[in-house]
């Protein structure tokens, strides 16, 4: 059983995974050149592979550390990096994602230690701040600053002092920007705040057959997934029943930012999803069925990643 070593993790797994990202990242060239898989505006191809070579790779370790450092999952495991790379596979060419997507692993961490803190000014304010520097790039991620305040609820440490942090952080480097220009007179475009960029549903019946595979092994992995916790929510911890509320509302509010404001922004919710999908592989009681879901979610992203490059 393949999920067994993924959960009782030896250095040998984090070399294999090591070894699987490469392949996962390179396995488009076997049909197609450097040059057109690993295009970008800005960085030659090669520099854009090293990035994806390595971001995507530390972003999943990270998060894996960060969640059983927390004790959020109790058993040590490698498989929420091996989630969180699977469920990544439709933007693992996405440089700027996997980059915004690093910065806000930043911010749950510290969202992540607020816990128990009366007086979590500082871990509030950084979490803030790296969701104010994501939104110049994702402008709509202000809708986000709602997970923050939820989380505060959660964690039953939210006061006006609190929201008035929050709103501070963010705000920040738009008041350094906004310094910059005034002493600079250097204009820029304000970005299309809370413009609606709803997908048609007839891009639905236009996606290529593999992504189409993708999605369905997804859906059907996240409904196991979410039937999981739910059933099993009130036997966690205190700490972890709380931190997993919060990572459901993170996930819900990426995927209306999303429907209402753009496809681009679906990507930040895949770092909440695959913790809850993590959590139905580790503590699911049909290990046969778990087995078989996480292998065909393997097989159906490397399909994907050999027939389609973006």
């Amino acid at each position: 059983m393949f999920l067994r070593h993924l959960i009782n993790p030896s250095p040998s797994i984090l070399l294999v995974f090591a070894l699987f990202s490469l392949i996962f990242v390179i396995i488009p060239l076997i049909n197609f050149d450097l040059e057109v898989v690993f295009f970008h505006r800005y960085f030659p191809p090669l520099v854009a592979f090293f990035l994806l070579l390595i971001v995507p790779f530390f972003l999943s370790i990270g998060l894996n550390n960060l969640i059983y450092e927390k004790n959020i999952l109790k058993k040590e495991n490698i498989l929420i990096g091996w989630v969180l790379m699977l469920t990544g596979t439709p933007f693992i060419n996405d440089v700027e994602s996997w980059i915004a997507l690093f910065a806000v692993l930043f911010m749950t961490k510290f969202l992540f230690a607020s816990y128990q803190k009366d007086f979590p000014f500082s871990q509030l304010y950084n979490s803030s701040f790296i969701l104010g520097l994501v939104s110049f790039f994702y402008p709509n991620l202000i809708i986000l600053q709602l997970s923050l305040i939820i989380n505060t609820i959660n964690y039953s440490n939210f006061s006006w002092r609190i929201l008035l942090i929050i709103i501070f952080g963010f705000t920040t480097p738009y008041l350094f920007i906004f310094v910059f220009l005034f002493l600079t007179d250097i204009q820029l475009a304000m970005p299309d705040l809370f413009k609606l960029n709803t997908i048609p549903l007839s891009q639905i019946n236009e996606l290529h057959l593999p992504k189409q595979i993708w999605l369905v092994t997804l859906m059907i992995i996240m409904l196991f997934s979410f039937k999981e916790l739910f059933s099993w929510l009130y036997k966690k911890s205190i700490k972890s029943r709380k931190t997993f509320k919060n990572l459901i509302w993170f996930f819900l509010i990426s995927v209306l930012i999303s429907v209402f404001y753009g496809i681009e922004y679906i990507h930040f919710s895949i770092i909440p999803l695959s913790v809850i999908i993590a959590n139905y592989f580790v503590y699911s009681k049909k290990r046969g069925f778990a087995n078989m879901l996480f292998g065909l979610f393997l097989i159906t992203s490397l399909y994907y990643r050999y027939m389609i490059i973006f």
